[in-house]
């Protein structure tokens, strides 16, 4: 058996080994954070004052809000995953993460690819299709520096020295097949060799949820699931149920896209098939919630003097709210009213920002100061980072939620002007904007902290 202080030194050696892939990938993360943060708010701005930036074609809305939110899902949401995955692989696998060196290629060719797809975007070449609106010629770039990432994991855990495998690994290795199954799959069938009709939007339909709720989820839960009885000292309550909701989630979760066609023309049973994977989702997010808050049942005062802790607890709590509300979006009569509203793309926002980004905000405050050897350099940034976060999801979740509903009632009112619905929405408009600067705020708080502890001359 191993000594505490033998264990110590053997997660020290393992944090010296990932310092550099966890720098360069979370430092790009961020990188992409803050760009696509204000590329976000210039496209939000331009939805309450339409000749902002009007004079540039690269800067229009419709190219500016697609080109932000792949600058953050693929450019901060996946980076920050990798280096999150990394990470966490090779301290639950007991053993050093090796040859980095080539983890750094694959970082410069994910980032590379990104930056292109974004240029792309903004110069005119989007596709027509959500989340893969990227030009076609970065697809084998993405995927070639996502296989190298993949590689590095697989090989971490084949040489563990643990026989240990743990429901954090779980969600990884699910993660880690799924997304290039998913992106693949979209590429040939709406670009190598693409269908026709009405099979190009349940394709983009199935992969747009898949990525949230089979890339971005996974990842956070994985976080849950390791942060909580690390912090705590305990271990995960009911554990024995955490198999049954990880396959549970996983398979409702791969059926659940088609009930974001709800109305479309397409063939009934297939926004049919997404509504009951949406109701058979339940079962496992009730599951998940009894393992993570039966953890922290007793435990909760822990979370004032846990920032990592303070982070999960808000990442547990997106879980859930996004599952309702993909639940709720699934009911046809409710689906009806808010379809086309601020309030359907609130469901995609909390999932990837109230669950995913919080679980990545919480993890890097763990990691960082354990892989440099330093300690956070300024207090004051933290709590910045950390109020305007919490600030920030109360005010969208609530704000776009009501202004959704006010926007799906006067959408069904024939005798309602468009002009006066678009007078009544320019103030939540605003509203939004102002969300979203709030949020920037704290994410610069964050950078700013993170360019102090990484810096080797400090």
């Amino acid at each position: 058996m191993n000594s505490p202080a033998n264990n110590r030194t053997e997660q020290l050696e393992i944090d010296a080994s990932a310092k550099w892939p966890v720098i360069v990938f979370l430092g790009s993360a961020l990188l992409w954070l803050l760009l696509g943060g204000l590329m976000q708010l210039a496209a939000a701005i331009q939805l309450h004052s339409p000749g902002f930036l009007d004079a540039c074609e690269w800067v229009t809305h419709g190219r500016l809000a697609p080109a932000a939110q792949n600058a953050l899902v693929y450019g901060w949401g996946m980076n920050a995953a990798f280096a999150f995955g990394l990470w966490l692989m090779a301290r639950l696998s007991a053993t050093t993460l090796r040859h980095g060196g080539w983890l750094f290629v694959a970082a410069k060719f994910w980032n590379l690819g990104v930056f292109l797809g974004v240029a792309g975007i903004l110069g005119g070449y989007s596709t027509s299709f959500e989340l893969l609106e990227m030009p076609r010629y970065v697809s084998l770039l993405l995927l070639a520096a996502y296989a190298m990432v993949g590689v590095w994991s697989v090989t971490t855990f084949s040489i563990r020295n643990t026989e240990n495998v743990y429901a954090s690994q779980w969600y990884l290795f699910g993660a880690a097949f799924w997304f290039p199954w998913l992106y693949a799959v979209a590429q040939i069938m709406l670009f190598r060799a693409p269908v026709r009709g009405v099979l190009q939007p349940i394709v983009n339909a199935w992969y747009a949820h898949g990525l949230y709720n089979l890339w971005f989820v996974p990842m956070a839960l994985a976080a849950a699931y390791y942060f909580l009885p690390k912090l705590l000292g305990k271990p995960i309550a009911n554990y024995y149920l955490a198999g049954m909701a990880f396959w549970w989630v996983a398979i409702s979760s791969a059926f659940a896209g088609g009930s974001r066609l709800i109305g479309a023309p397409v063939p009934v049973w297939i926004p049919t098939m997404g509504i009951v994977a949406n109701m058979l989702l339940v079962v496992g997010v009730v599951v998940v919630a009894l393992n993570l808050f039966g953890t922290l049942s007793g435990s909760y005062a822990a979370a004032r003097g846990s920032l990592t802790l303070r982070f999960v607890l808000m990442s547990i709590i997106g879980f859930v709210l996004a599952a309702a509300l993909n639940l709720a979006l699934s009911m046809r009569g409710f689906a009806a009213t808010v379809q086309f509203t601020l309030f359907d793309g609130l469901r995609d926002w909390v999932t990837f920002y109230a669950c995913f980004s919080t679980a990545m905000f919480g993890a890097a405050y763990f990691i960082l100061p354990r892989v440099t050897g330093k300690e956070w350099r300024s207090g004051a940034l933290i709590s910045v980072h950390g109020a305007t976060t919490a600030l920030g999801i109360l005010l969208m979740v609530v704000g776009m939620a009501y202004a959704g509903w006010t926007q799906g009632g006067m959408l069904n009112e024939p005798t309602v002007p468009f002009r006066q619905l678009t007078d009544a929405m320019t103030f939540w408009f605003a509203y939004r904007t102002g969300v979203i600067g709030l949020l920037l705020v704290g994410h610069a708080a964050f950078l700013i902290n993170f360019i102090w502890i990484a810096c080797p001359i400090n």
